[in-house]
């Protein structure tokens, strides 16, 4: 079974790629690497988690939704308690906005492509290089990523973000050859290696 479940992600992860790498030839046309694929897998993948609904956020607007506070009997201290709660929640006041579901097989991609994070475990310092290539993925200001990698170094070094894209996706690079054997091919394209 280990070795059905083994190909079965290796197909999944080659079609995540390809579909990659279209994102990648999308975004910078020729120019696109190797690099770019895995990265523009990545933010694709932060992106469609932040579009899946908070259940925390849906409790919140419920109150705008069901036809404001007067129909549904809440007093104005119960009112206040809610706003400040959105409010807390980094909420605008009265936003009612609810997002959209991402289809199954793209929550299924970006699951997958978060996983490959875990080949980051091999840094020095894994969990600041998880959370910093995570929020610049998000498209984090540059001041919060480089508090989160290296909160001690002097806040003028401006090749912090190039630092940790480039590991994160050496590491991710990595562990695709070595735990899944697939290597990048000529092109934008990843093959499959056979053998040792």
């Amino acid at each position: 079974m280990t070795i059905s479940s083994s190909l079965e992600d290796r197909t999944k992860a080659i079609g995540w790629l390809s579909h990659g790498g279209e994102l990648a030839v999308a975004l910078k046309g020729d120019r696109a690497r190797h690099s770019d694929v895995i990265w523009s897998l990545l933010t694709e993948a932060v992106e469609v988690v932040d579009k899946i609904p908070d259940q925390e956020r849906r409790w919140l607007t419920s109150g705008n939704r069901s036809g404001g506070w007067n129909m549904i009997g809440m007093s104005r201290a119960e009112l206040t308690e809610i706003e400040l709660n959105r409010i807390l929640s980094a909420m605008k006041p009265y936003d009612g906005q609810t997002k959209t579901a991402p289809q199954r097989d793209d929550l299924d991609r970006a699951l997958g492509v978060l996983s490959w994070m875990r080949w980051c475990n091999v840094a020095r310092l894994p969990d600041r290089l998880t959370k910093a290539a995570i929020a610049l993925a998000r498209g984090g200001d540059q001041e919060i990523v480089h508090r989160l990698y290296c909160p001690t170094r002097k806040p003028t070094h401006r090749q912090i973000a190039l630092e940790i894209r480039t590991r994160a996706i050496g590491f991710i690079l990595v562990g695709l050859k070595t735990d899944l054997h697939i290597v990048p091919a000529a092109g934008l394209k990843f093959e499959e290696t056979y053998g040792s």
